[in-house]
């Protein structure tokens, strides 16, 4: 799958890319005197397609992640929008024919394996929220104000995405005032990562 992103995204690079980043010309202002330049040219950037098509690319991608108390990110009333905009953006990528690029992880594993003094000020239990998207990882971390971000360099997918635990079900504590009801407990299940 993430093979597939990357070329994808190689081949959206090549597309849009001006043609003097591929080694032609942007413009020619009078006609080419030399047959034997462009088809060099376009050689070299068909071997370099063929290079990126048939290599293994092997993440691509630099995580980043959203850390912690489960108690806060679920049940605090301040967070109570996180829902409708992870379900927003789900829309939005389907609309727009893009793989899910975000999850939700309950008890990283990597935060204590690789960052245990991070994990210290971490309230257990403790969940993550992580992505690609590094743009959107900062408006959330604006949205919901007190959490910890860390950049997971280096790490491969499985690493990312391994589970530690589970969220507890939190039920509703004290008197609910908003309009609406409540979001039925369990809601971020569909957002784990599927093994």
């Amino acid at each position: 799958m993430y093979n597939e992103i990357a070329r994808s995204q190689a081949a959206r690079w090549l597309s849009a890319a001006p043609t003097s980043l591929l080694g032609l010309p942007l413009h020619r202002s009078r006609p080419r005197r030399s047959s034997r330049a462009r088809p060099r040219r376009v050689l070299q950037l068909r071997r370099l397609i063929v290079r990126l098509y048939s290599s293994p690319i092997v993440d691509l991608q630099e995580w980043s992640a959203l850390v912690c108390n489960c108690d806060f990110f679920f049940n605090d009333p301040q967070n109570e929008s996180v829902a409708e905009q992870l379900r927003e953006r789900v829309r939005f990528f389907k609309e727009q024919n893009r793989d899910i690029d975000f999850y939700i992880v309950p008890e990283p594993v990597w935060l204590d394996k690789k960052f245990p003094e991070l994990a210290k000020q971490v309230k257990r239990p403790c969940v993550a929220l992580i992505s690609t998207d590094k743009t959107w990882i900062t408006f959330m971390k604006l949205r919901l104000d007190r959490v910890l971000r860390i950049d997971l360099k280096d790490m491969p997918d499985s690493e990312v995405l391994a589970v530690g635990g589970e969220v507890p079900e939190f039920k509703p504590v004290g008197k609910w005032t908003a309009p609406y009801a409540r979001y039925t407990p369990g809601w971020w299940k569909v957002f784990e990562p599927k093994h």
